[in-house]
């Protein structure tokens, strides 16, 4: 009885039944109230009454039969459990497995991008904590926006066999928001649902899409999740629309993004000073600044600042955690970051940058079997994601792990493949690639990527470095002293990673990188 009654509500039936009544009721009225003065027969307002009692049973069915979707009338699909992908590990292990779109922005002035970003990704973070979920990224999913690719191919090419897409429409302090559960192998809705609130109810919708989703997969929060989910980092909705833009502005990886990122978490925190997201945000951006852009001592001891004030704001948030961590290392304060790193990882075990992070302060320190346990971990958690797998199959390399090396290569080649399908320009992968083709032999298509790469770099320090990477593990010595130098003049400050840097092993007796090492 249960179930039938959760299927009427799914199909909208009752909402429907509702509707029809009171409309009934207000048609009943008016006819009562204008039949008359306009001389229509006394048998008039039975007619209509008739007609609507038989139009209820009409409206019913095809309130169960058929629903209003954004792409216009449909067959509403019989409620199922989503479709079961393997564990791409373990090839044993059955899980629902879902892509979180950008929601599109339907807004007047479509200047809301930041906002229906922002969305997506919390949901993302939401679905993440749910247990029995596999979750595409941020970073591979947010490829697909403003592609035409359908929904068929978005789940082969991430290997997911549901998508969850929405809407946004924001005027003033109204929120319009659409979001649908769709089943990749047949395109049906499996749940959609509009919401019209507030503004400032933005994370009570945010909850509901993830909860609605996991009752989908017939999966149930646990009470950490839930609380999780639950949990708003600030009352201040502006300033959660400047957090939005600090991490839009923060993905897209470059220093000026980082600069202006750096921005929005600061107006963030100026309308909230309690917000502790936003001083992680701003944490990361000097951490990030510092490492690629400008290695001024400063700029470090304002990521560390940062982080310190994120963390006494919330103790038990992950991020934070990772954001201290990172900000540390950069300060070589070893303990206090590796300390920082293992406190996120047990607050949020699906949490990337908690090992991601760790895995690179373990390499630059030359702990090349800790790196490689927390690459692993890292590509796990994300197993879309290239760049755990790139530095992992580097790791094995100086380890001389020839097997466990050429499945990592193999891993991190599928996943770069399919970033390039949609993001043909992106160069940091394009190097990574490079750099495993021509390990692996595939010399031509190697050097070919080589030069995609450098033909979309441009001057900024972290491209200019991959590049000098693949250049020194091909023998061009010279190109890659050329490149490295320049990298470092851009403000590269790594010299701990580039000590423990096998890419560059052929570099190491040279009198110019000894000097470049001299005076970083």
């Amino acid at each position: 009885m249960k179930g039938y009654l959760e299927e009427l509500k799914r199909r909208k039936v009752v909402r429907v039944c509702i509707a029809y009544i009171v409309g009934s009721w207000l048609l009943l009225q008016i006819a009562d109230t204008t039949f008359e003065p306009l001389n229509l027969p006394d048998w008039s307002t039975t007619l209509v009454l008739w007609l609507l009692i038989l139009g209820f049973p009409v409206a019913l069915f095809l309130a169960w039969a058929l629903e209003v979707t954004p792409d216009g009338i449909r067959r509403t699909p019989k409620r199922k459990k989503p479709a079961q992908t393997s564990n791409p590990k373990s090839g044993t292990h059955p899980e629902p497995a879902i892509a979180v779109l950008p929601f599109a922005d339907m807004s007047p002035e479509k200047d809301q991008d930041h906002f229906c970003e922002g969305m997506a990704e919390e949901v993302i973070n939401s679905l993440t904590r749910i247990k029995g979920v596999r979750v595409a990224s941020r970073t591979s999913s947010f490829q697909f926006k403003g592609t035409t690719l359908d929904i068929n191919s978005v789940g082969e090419q991430l290997n997911v066999n549901t998508v969850l897409e929405g809407s946004v429409r924001k005027a003033g302090d109204h929120l319009r928001v659409t979001a649908q559960l769709v089943n990749v192998e047949d395109g049906y809705h499996i749940w959609s649902e509009g919401f019209d609130r507030e503004l400032k109810d933005v994370f009570g919708i945010q909850k509901e899409i993830a909860e609605n989703v996991a009752k989908a997969f017939q999966l149930s929060l646990n009470p950490d999740t839930e609380k999780a989910i639950e949990q708003k980092h600030t009352e201040n909705i502006e300033a959660y629309e400047y957090y939005l833009r600090g991490r839009r502005h923060f993905y897209q990886f470059n220093d000026q993004a980082w600069k202006q990122a750096r921005e929005d978490f600061s107006h963030a925190i100026d309308l909230d000073p309690d917000y502790a997201l936003a001083y992680a945000g701003l944490a990361d951006c000097f951490s990030f600044i510092y490492q690629y852009a400008d290695s001024a001592v400063s700029i470090r001891l304002q990521a560390e600042t940062n982080s310190r004030l994120a963390l006494q704001l919330a103790p038990d948030v992950a991020q934070i955690h990772a954001s201290r961590g990172l900000a540390l290392s950069y300060g070589r304060r070893q303990e206090e970051a590796e300390s920082a790193f293992l406190r996120a990882a047990e607050l949020d075990p699906m949490l990337f940058d908690a090992y991601y992070f760790h895995g690179r302060y373990a390499f630059s320190k030359g702990k090349l079997e800790r790196a490689a346990q927390l690459f692993e971990k890292a590509a796990e958690v994300r197993p879309d994601d290239y760049q755990a797998l790139a530095l992992l199959a580097q790791v094995y390399r100086a380890l001389g792990k020839d097997d466990k090396r050429d499945d990592a290569r193999r891993r991190t080649l599928e996943v770069i493949e399919k970033r390039l399908e949609t993001s043909p320009d992106d160069a940091r992968a394009l190097c990574f690639g490079s750099v495993n083709l021509l390990e692996a032999g595939e010399t031509e298509k190697g050097m070919e990527w080589l030069d995609r790469a450098r033909n979309s770099l441009g001057d900024d320090a972290l491209n200019l470095y991959n590049v000098a990477c693949v250049y020194s593990n091909i023998g061009q010595i010279d190109d890659a002293l050329d490149c490295l130098e320049k990298s470092v003049r851009k403000g590269m400050a790594e010299v701990d990673w580039m000590m423990n840097d096998s890419d560059l092993d052929n570099l190491r007796d040279h009198p110019r990188f000894k000097a470049l090492l001299n005076n970083s």
